[in-house]
């Protein structure tokens, strides 16, 4: 092969990378550990650390929702069944997309997104947030007789 310049430099990026890739999953590790540390002594103070927004956030656009499509299924759902909760918007998108709700990582990516656009409505005053943890709820804020601003 003529091409071992071409080889050789392709083996060297790849090692490069995969190298980075090592170094940031042990940057994340330690990060993980340092936040259950800190949720740990939040918790000793009575406060709840899933009530405290994350800075970075995941993007919510994706290869398998359009522009706008997921805060419009939020608001859909939300009007037809009145209380909902992300995992059930996740699945029924799931469903409606042709996916098995089965797959747990899909899944999981899928409530994420949802939950981010749930966070940013609540921002903008347009749900309310009952509970905590995977047993949350979210409701429209005109159902409570409240208007939005």
């Amino acid at each position: 092969m003529g091409d071992t310049f071409i080889i050789s430099g392709l083996k060297e990026k790849r090692a490069a990378v995969a190298g980075r890739i090592v170094d940031l999953r042990r940057e994340a590790d330690r990060l993980q550990a340092d936040l259950a540390a800190v949720d740990a002594v939040l918790r000793l103070y009575e406060v709840d650390p899933s009530e405290i927004p994350t800075k970075g956030r995941m993007p919510v656009r994706s290869v398998y929702f359009g522009r706008g499509e997921i805060t419009r299924r939020c608001r859909d759902m939300l009007r037809e069944r009145g209380t909902i909760k992300a995992e059930d918007v996740a699945v029924v998108a799931m469903q409606e997309k042709g996916m098995d709700p089965e797959n747990r990582r899909m899944r999981t990516d899928f409530t994420k997104r949802i939950l981010v656009s749930l966070h940013d409505l609540r921002k903008a005053g347009v749900v309310l947030k009952a509970g905590h943890g995977r047993g949350v709820t979210w409701r429209l804020k005109e159902a409570d007789g409240l208007t939005r601003s």
